[in-house]
């Protein structure tokens, strides 16, 4: 099967719209109508389903996405290695990113990669713990930046341990203390940052550490329960990263005994990583200071 083809397939039903998805491979609409249906005639069955709210893949074609990705991925190795053959960078990158990691990491990292090798093209997806684990798992990003407690079955490279705090009201009984023990949210209304319908694990074991079973209120916008807990509605517990970002009027502390979660880059993997994702990576550990880690 032609990968050009199969390529205008998955952006299509990535971006939902093949509209945006002839902007994005810079053809026209009918030109991208055209392929895909050229490639349904070729497999023999539909492909994509075509409706009012956009477009999506058919069962068949959900069956067959993860192969396909595949197949896409490797001809874009295969054309990144031959460029990088004839002396010239190119490709692109597709990452996944807290959106706490995009504020305070991608920006210095994407300045400095876009300096060295301005012919490499970079996508950002900004998700959820579920969202960025389902995107590398489909391929549909290229590399994760997040936490790397549920990427046992990947290839990462460790970024830093990021504390945990416990977030109170500046009015709360322990506001100025020094620390806060883990066994003092036992009976406080506590506030819960979910990701898709649960807490993330890193969240999920703080709780379960804290003797906490049931939560007062659930969002999944960190900067929502940071203006809960500032509004004396409750307590909570967020990692240093998401705090960092927030001009909530709040009370930060470190939580006894220390807990942190373990942020860093998870690929599917390193062995078949892109000349593209390699430079990406190693840009990363640059800028960041971890060269040689």
């Amino acid at each position: 099967m032609d990968t050009a083809k199969i390529r205008a397939l998955l952006t299509a039903a990535d971006l939902g719209s093949i509209t945006r998805a002839a902007e994005a491979l810079g053809y026209t609409q009918s030109g991208v109508t055209h392929i895909i249906r050229s490639l349904e005639e070729e497999a023999g069955f539909p492909l994509l389903l075509r409706g009012n709210r956009g477009v999506s893949l058919t069962a068949e074609a959900q069956r067959l996405a993860p192969l396909f990705r595949e197949l896409s991925q490797a001809a874009d190795r295969l054309e990144q290695e031959l460029a990088l053959t004839r002396g010239v960078e190119r490709g692109v990158v597709r990452i996944g990113s807290y959106s706490s990691i995009s504020l305070h990491w991608l920006p210095q990292v994407l300045e400095a990669f876009q300096e060295r090798y301005p012919s490499i093209e970079v996508e950002l997806l900004e998700g959820n713990a579920e969202e960025i684990h389902e995107w590398l798992s489909n391929g549909r990003i290229d590399i994760a930046y997040t936490s790397l407690r549920a990427y046992s079955g990947f290839d990462t490279v460790k970024i830093l341990d990021d504390p945990m705090y416990a977030v109170l009201p500046r009015t709360h009984p322990r506001a100025k203390d020094k620390v806060f023990p883990i066994t003092a949210f036992r009976g406080e209304p506590f506030l819960v940052y979910v990701s898709d319908t649960k807490p993330e694990q890193d969240l999920s074991q703080a709780m379960e550490l804290a003797g906490v079973s049931e939560a007062k209120f659930f969002s999944n916008f960190d900067m929502t329960i940071l203006a809960m807990v500032e509004h004396n509605l409750g307590v909570t517990i967020l990692p240093k990263l998401i705090l960092a970002g927030s001009q909530a009027d709040v009370a930060a502390i470190p939580i006894e005994p220390p807990m942190t979660r373990s942020l860093g880059m998870a690929v599917r993997s390193m062995a078949e990583a892109s000349p593209a994702m390699r430079r990406f990576m190693s840009c990363t550990m640059e800028v960041l200071g971890l060269a040689g880690a």
